[in-house]
């Protein structure tokens, strides 16, 4: 049967990537491979340090001297973003790709009116606007944000303006050129619950009026289950599961993802002390295989000799641990084993 599925945006293919630091190459993400459909919303979680962030950038086709690809690829219809020139990459982000970072306000410049960031924003894919165009479509972006008096808002400056509202701004600047990809790192983080929640929803309006894709990254699972079709769990720079969203909060395979699920805060019950992650993601001392390994109370010998690959359990849920049918670890019955001398060297 032939597939009549669009073919995906985004593929990243066995992605290796590497950080110098004093010196030395270290591996930040590992064979890492991910897609993205058209119109889709895919939420990428994990704590601090994973790679998230990392990833995120790879997506623009930002390079940077103190990183290296050492295999793998990341492609955008088709193409290899770091195989196309930098005019290529400059076309692509003035009318394809667009970015909203944590801190919406600082990438407003601060001595520009929201009217002049539109004008140059809206200019540079189409330099034939005219200055009443141009007004036109601000204002209209800036109310679908819900700015209020969007005329009176395009004369003012960045300051003048709340941090949820500085963060709506950069939302609609980001949308102003019609993006097929929308690149979000972790937008509502330092918001206030309900600037928080005006966003979730503003996102969701969004993606119903546009069918822009989405890559949301946060280490909020709760954010990301209000927004995102899929979601993918980062550790050290890997993918360990991904699925719909349902499927990898309310059934998680991997120990890492149930820990990750157990730690979201709930008002009927408190989190349970014996399920929530314990320690800290510590890259100097990554096993060979799994690198959860060390800090998994499921682990077994093999887990710190042998890569575990994402494997489909079914319904495009697939993750990567040699343990993810076993009902001791699905029902959470702690086994303590003894972790490898060669390991804790």
């Amino acid at each position: 049967m032939i597939s009549t599925d669009p073919p995906d945006l985004v593929v990243v293919d066995r992605l290796n990537v590497d950080y110098r630091r004093d010196g030395e190459w270290s591996n930040v993400i590992r064979d890492l491979s991910i897609t993205i459909a058209p119109g889709e919303a895919l939420g990428l979680a994990g704590e601090s340090g994973c790679g998230k962030s990392t990833l995120a950038s790879l997506l623009l086709g930002e390079r940077r001297s103190e990183r290296r690809i050492r295999g793998g690829s990341v492609q955008f219809e088709g193409n290899d973003l770091f195989a196309i020139g930098s005019r290529g990459l400059r076309l692509l982000r003035s009318r394809r790709l667009a970015f909203v970072p944590q801190n919406g306000g600082a990438s407003l410049t601060p001595t520009m009116r929201i009217g002049g960031l539109f004008a140059e924003t809206l200019r540079y894919g189409r330099p034939e606007l005219s200055a009443s165009k141009v007004a036109d479509e601000s204002c209209g972006y800036l109310a679908m944000v819900g700015i209020p008096d969007p005329a009176g808002a395009l004369i003012r400056f960045p300051h003048q303006f709340s941090g949820g509202q500085q963060q709506r701004i950069a939302l609609a600047l980001a949308m102003c050129h019609g993006p097929d990809l929308m690149i979000l790192d972790e937008p509502t983080t330092g918001q206030d619950a309900l600037t928080r929640r005006g966003i979730v929803e503003l996102l969701a309006r969004l993606r119903a009026a546009t069918q822009t894709a989405m890559l949301y990254v946060s280490h909020d699972l709760a954010t990301l289950s209000e927004v995102c079709d899929r979601i993918a769990i980062m550790y050290a720079g890997e993918i360990v599961e991904v699925g719909p969203a349902s499927d990898v909060l309310d059934d998680p395979r991997h120990p890492y993802a149930r820990a990750l699920v157990a730690s979201i805060p709930r008002l009927e019950t408190r989190p349970d002390p014996s399920k929530v992650l314990q320690g800290t993601l510590d890259r100097h001392i990554l096993p060979a295989g799994c690198r959860f390994a060390l800090r998994c109370a499921y682990a077994e010998g093999a887990c710190f000799d042998t890569r575990q690959e994402l494997d489909d359990t079914g319904a495009g849920h697939a993750v990567a641990c040699r343990r993810k049918t076993d009902r001791a670890v699905l029902g959470g019955e702690v086994t303590q084993i003894r972790v490898p001398e060669k390991v804790r060297a």
